[in-house]
């Protein structure tokens, strides 16, 4: 199942580095189609009691509708850097990088509070495992959004 994951993630990405020529719509799909994907990888790699299982995907769906738009906000960032790429000056680039950034918190943060809400409301074991497998994930799609991007010269202002 990870190979899976990982190639799905490693084609949505590399369709998503070529975003000129992607639209918001096949963006969606991809993102759709990751989503399940991912719940997918998480109910195989996540222990679970059957009386457990109804409070797991309820926390989960509120954490996946907090996540949504800190993800949505990313890609629009990666978007504008690609779409204008060595166009902007240092100090637009300074801007979104620090916005990527803040950004990155921002996911950092959330995932924290949801550790929590698992490690209260379900158990400590739960809870570590969700953050293990979110942080998983998380790192293997960034990775392949970078690996996909150009390198970025500023111009000049």
């Amino acid at each position: 199942m990870r190979k899976l994951l990982l190639s799905f993630i490693v084609l949505a990405s590399t369709s998503l580095t070529s975003v000129s020529q992607v639209t918001d719509q096949e963006i969606g799909l991809i993102s759709s189609i990751l989503k399940s994907e991912i719940k997918v990888f998480f109910a195989q790699n996540i222990e679970l009691k059957t009386s457990e299982a109804d409070l797991f995907w309820e926390i989960y769906d509120a954490y996946e509708a907090e996540l949504k738009p800190l993800s949505n906000e990313r890609i629009d960032l990666l978007k504008r850097i690609m779409q204008k790429g060595d166009n902007l000056t240092a100090e637009e680039l300074d801007k979104k990088i620090n916005a990527l950034y803040k950004s990155q918190k921002k996911r950092i943060a959330l995932r924290m509070k949801y550790y929590k809400t698992y490690k209260k409301k379900i158990s400590p074991k739960v809870a570590t495992q969700f953050y293990q497998i979110d942080g998983y994930i998380y790192t293997h799609v960034s990775a392949s959004l970078n690996e996909g991007l150009p390198l970025i010269i500023p111009k000049e202002n």
